[in-house]
């Protein structure tokens, strides 16, 4: 069970802020929100915005206010469960965040969820706590990746988001800064599948949605899937799935059909 004991968000103090805890019985997540002093038992650190640190109970808490004043969220809580200690989350370390602005949203939740106090406030506070600590193993996951590797992942992120845009591989290279060729084996090295691949499947697959969610045309659905003319966009739909567009919407018809006879 996770508990919480407090949580706040914009807790802004003045340029002469510290802070020393080593008795508390709680846990504590902090994200700095300026730059900090933090006090290692081996060395001071100065991080920056947007670091997390995590301290259990009893171990000592130590930063101050950096060059100005000093801001942060943070969290106290308890817990019985080891799912902190599975991530092999580094006590006391700084951690800087791959995606800050996500963990500002899971903040705000929980902040809400804390102080409306609905009936199931308990279950969605140890869950949104549990997100939270996943979004810092993968910020210690992502410092092992390379860059390249880094803006691979925010290629394919991109392809995935917006699979109407007009991919080219030579466009793909520049943004990963490598020649076309070079793009091509790397990327079906890290994801198992080639980029222009990777954006017709993702194309099909919003194309599905589009024909079971929605009663557009086909001409409408190729153009919102990023397509320029509908027999392309039936030729690769048919490649990929065995059936026109067409066919696969009757088909999702008729097990519709067959779904609600059987209710």
């Amino acid at each position: 069970m996770v508990d919480i004991n407090f949580v706040w968000l914009h807790s802004i103090h003045e340029p002469d802020f510290t802070y020393y805890d080593s008795v508390h019985d709680w846990w504590l997540l902090v994200q700095t929100k300026s730059y900090a002093k933090i006090h290692l038992p081996d060395q001071d650190v100065i991080v920056p915005p947007d670091t997390a640190l995590v301290f259990p109970p009893k171990m000592v808490a130590s930063y101050e206010a950096y060059d100005g004043p000093y801001a942060n969220y943070y969290v106290r809580f308890y817990t019985d469960e080891d799912f902190i200690e599975k991530l092999n989350i580094p006590f006391g370390r700084p951690i800087a965040l791959r995606s800050p602005e996500s963990m500002d949203h899971l903040f705000e939740v929980l902040s809400k969820e804390f102080f409306t106090d609905f009936s199931y406030s308990q279950q969605s506070m140890g869950m949104i706590m549990r997100l939270m600590v996943m979004k810092l193993a993968e910020s210690i996951e992502d410092t092992s990746m390379t860059e390249q590797q880094r803006e691979l992942i925010n290629l394919r992120y991109d392809i995935q988001t917006r699979p109407d845009y007009q991919w080219t591989v030579g466009e793909m290279a520049r943004r990963v800064h490598v020649s076309t060729g070079y793009l091509q084996s790397i990327y079906k090295k890290q994801f198992g599948v080639s980029c222009m691949q990777d954006v017709l499947n993702r194309r099909v697959d919003l194309a599905k949605e589009y024909l079971q969610s929605s009663a557009y045309p086909s001409q409408k659905i190729a153009q919102l899937c990023g397509y320029q003319s509908i027999e392309h966009f039936c030729r690769q739909f048919k490649m990929i799935t065995g059936m026109s567009p067409l066919q696969y919407r009757k088909l999702l018809m008729i097990k519709a059909g067959k779904e609600n006879d059987a209710e």
